[in-house]
């Protein structure tokens, strides 16, 4: 989580999240981002540091804006029956409001891979942070540690694999089918069922 930042500092962050999210981020300049924020770079760059940390807290700050997108994770954990949430964990994630940053995640993705040196934290955050938070949903629901690691890294593979489709024009119902079929198949699979 990042400190708290000034008045100025959320309201440029806020016209530079706009920003990216109609534009992305790929080949953008600092000039670019000023120019969208009303500002100039040496005020982007007092208030945040360097423009690949302006875009790292952009791109948290877009999540956070998404709608239910920040509540996904932690309502897997809560009780009822685990298929119900991972069903609507899925159908949060493909929610139309949040396309323009599934894109941007994708985009970001793209670029992170190509320059692994410059974006370590993101893949490293991107590689841990929803797999552990699925895994220890799977825990709750009463899963055994190896089986819900498994499950976790299934149901994160099934949902980035669905979001690339969706992206690609896939039609909707067709991927809340297989996403449904896939996540019955997953909780019913001997080698990944609960303990209880």
């Amino acid at each position: 989580m990042s400190s708290p930042r000034s008045p100025e500092a959320e309201r440029l962050l806020g016209l530079v999240v706009e920003h990216i999210l109609n534009h992305g981020v790929q080949g953008v300049t600092l000039h670019a981002l000023a120019r969208a924020a009303g500002s100039n770079n040496r005020m982007l760059l007092y208030y945040f540091g360097s423009k690949e940390a302006l875009i790292s807290q952009a791109i948290y700050a877009a999540y956070d804006r998404s709608p239910g997108l920040h509540q996904l994770l932690p309502q897997l954990k809560e009780e009822g029956e685990l298929a119900q949430r991972l069903c609507r964990g899925w159908r949060t994630l493909r929610a139309r409001e949040n396309r323009a940053f599934l894109r941007l995640f994708f985009e970001m993705f793209a670029i992170a891979i190509r320059q692994p040196e410059s974006h370590s934290r993101y893949l490293l955050e991107l590689r841990d942070r929803w797999y552990t938070e699925i895994e220890t949903a799977f825990l709750v629901h009463g899963w055994e540690s190896r089986a819900a690691g498994n499950a976790a890294l299934q149901l994160l593979a099934l949902w980035r694999g669905l979001q690339f489709s969706l992206l690609a024009g896939s039609d909707t119902d067709a991927l809340d089918s297989a996403h449904d079929t896939a996540v019955a198949v997953l909780l019913t699979t001997s080698a990944a069922s609960p303990t209880r």
